[in-house]
Order: C-alpha cells, then sequence, then structure tokens
C-alpha cells in the first residue's frame, strides 16, 4: 500500500472515530434527557426497556469506536515507519483513556435514571 493510500484510510479511519463518538454523545445525551424528563414517569417496565436499549446501543457505539480507532493506529504506525519523524497525536494510550471514558459513561448514565426513579424530585417538573 502506498503512502498516500495510508494516509487516506488513516484520515477515513479517524473521521469514522469521530462520528461513532458523535453518535454515542447523542446517544448518552438522549438517555439522560429522558431519565431527566419522564424517569419518573416510566413504569418498571418501560425503564427497564430504555435502559436495555441504552446499554446495547452505546455498548456497541464504544466497540465500535475503540475498533476503528484501533485501525487508525495501525495506519499511523505503518506511516510512521515510512516517516519516522511523523508526530501523531493519536496513541495507544489516547485509545485506551477514550475506551475507559465512554465505557465509564454507561454505567453513569444508568445511575442518573436509577437516581430519578428512586427520588422524583430530582427529575425535571418536581416542585
Amino acid at each position: 500500500m502506498s503512502e498516500a493510500e495510508l494516509w487516506e484510510m488513516f484520515l477515513e479511519a479517524m473521521s469514522v472515530t469521530t462520528s461513532v463518538f458523535s453518535v454515542l454523545l447523542t446517544v448518552n445525551f438522549a438517555y439522560l434527557a429522558t431519565a431527566y424528563f419522564v424517569g419518573r414517569r416510566l413504569s418498571g417496565f418501560q425503564a427497564l426497556v430504555v435502559s436495555f436499549l441504552y446499554v446495547f446501543g452505546a455498548g456497541i457505539l464504544t466497540l465500535s469506536f475503540v475498533g476503528v480507532l484501533n485501525r487508525s493506529l495501525e495506519f499511523a504506525a505503518r506511516l510512521k515507519e515510512i516517516d519516522s519523524d511523523l508526530f501523531f497525536v493519536v496513541t495507544p494510550f489516547y485509545a485506551v483513556t477514550f475506551a475507559a471514558l465512554l465505557a465509564f459513561s454507561i454505567p453513569v448514565g444508568l445511575i442518573f435514571m436509577y437516581q430519578i426513579r428512586r427520588n422524583p424530585s430530582l427529575g425535571a417538573g418536581s416542585t
């Protein structure tokens, strides 16, 4: 694979990583907004279904993010073999840190929903 193709693949992988991250932030915000605005009015079954869909969707997106970011690291390593003077901000430490933060956001969202359901005065519309 030529250097130009490696650059193209690296930049495309980073673009996909950014898109997946944006969708994951949207899913997280949607779940938190749901918990805040209607969490206290959901039945137990409804809260379970919403929470299951959230965990499933956010989990798949987190795994996708990590997979694509890992692939971009592989392209970056191959580019560094061609030109050792290159500097990439994306490093394995960056990937592990982001993966941990994204994975941590899932239980935080669930705890948020639990707190709203246990104490409805924390949610919207409470007096």
